[in-house]
């Protein structure tokens, strides 16, 4: 038997090292510029992908020879990706439901991360938060009315109901909120820039309030004025999520939602409302639980 071993440990020595080696992978993230979120989304994404080669570009720089896919970061990134004529495959991170549709991608290798929470995450916050919802209200404009069969969905996974109300530019929005929050037990709110801005935000809140109703979302900025509570995605989270997607294998198309996400609240307003509020990194893991168990 030692004899058998000694003559074949040249040959499998040549198979080996006649084989074809796997290369690392190699990544370019174009960055909108210099800041404290770029630079740690790029350091989770390199620690989250260790046998990766990562090259950060700025807007307009070459794309190195030998780059399996393109990260972006955001619109202008985006923009700048867009303008180049090679194939090669693009991630997009920082983008929302409601800007992709000025993005529509035909014939390009093109898959996004979406930057807004996903409908059953909120949904299932709501519930988390105010177990006694039945009915929820979304207000919903001509760009994100696509979005809607997804919360519709959500929702009566749920067990709830979804009051929805299509909003226009002529509508007064104060009417348009009464008459939902009435009919509603908590109001979701959505990745809609025509409804949820700065402008709107003090008019839903104080209305939605004054009914001892609360709001969920849309995103982490409206916490601090006065939401509720949200999900939300870290600079971490998302290159977490980037990093899961490109190592099972990124998509030619479609979209998105980051795997990894955080919790947001606003502890005065609850109390103010008399809800009981556990704290961030529990509702997160109740939440990811109850996403892995589906």
């Amino acid at each position: 038997m030692k004899h058998w071993l000694t003559a074949r440990l040249p040959v499998v020595l040549l198979c080996w090292l006649l084989a074809p080696m796997a290369s690392a992978a190699q990544y370019a993230v174009i960055v909108p510029g210099n800041s404290a979120l770029t630079q740690r989304f790029v350091d989770t994404l390199g620690t989250a992908l260790p046998n990766a080669t990562l090259v950060t570009l700025s807007l307009g720089e070459a794309i190195p020879v030998g780059t399996d896919a393109v990260i972006t970061m955001g619109r202008s990134s985006l923009d700048d990706r867009l303008r180049r004529s090679d194939a090669l495959p693009t991630l997009a991170t920082y983008i929302t439901g409601e800007s992709l549709q000025d993005y529509p991608q035909a014939g390009r290798r093109f898959h996004s991360l979406l930057a807004n929470p996903k409908p059953a995450r909120q949904v299932a916050l709501a519930r988390l938060l105010v177990p006694g919802a039945r009915r929820m209200g979304i207000l919903i404009s001509a760009g994100t009315r696509n979005q809607l069969p997804e919360w519709q969905l959500a929702v009566e996974r749920s067990a709830a109901k979804l009051v929805s109300v299509d909003v226009t530019p002529e509508d007064n929005l104060t009417r348009q909120l009464v008459d939902i929050i009435t009919d509603s037990d908590i109001l979701l709110g959505t990745d809609d820039s025509q409804i949820y801005n700065a402008d709107n935000l003090k008019s839903i809140l104080l209305t939605s309030y004054s009914r001892n109703k609360v709001l969920i979302g849309p995103s982490a900025p409206f916490i601090q004025a006065g939401s509720l509570s949200t999900t939300y995605s870290t600079p971490d989270d998302m290159a977490r999520s980037a990093a899961a997607l490109l190592s099972r294998g990124l998509p030619d198309s479609g979209t998105t939602y980051p795997q990894y996400f955080s919790v947001l609240s606003n502890a005065q307003v609850a109390r103010s409302l008399g809800i009981p509020l556990p704290d961030e990194a529990t509702l997160a893991s109740r939440l990811a639980e109850l996403e892995q168990a589906q």
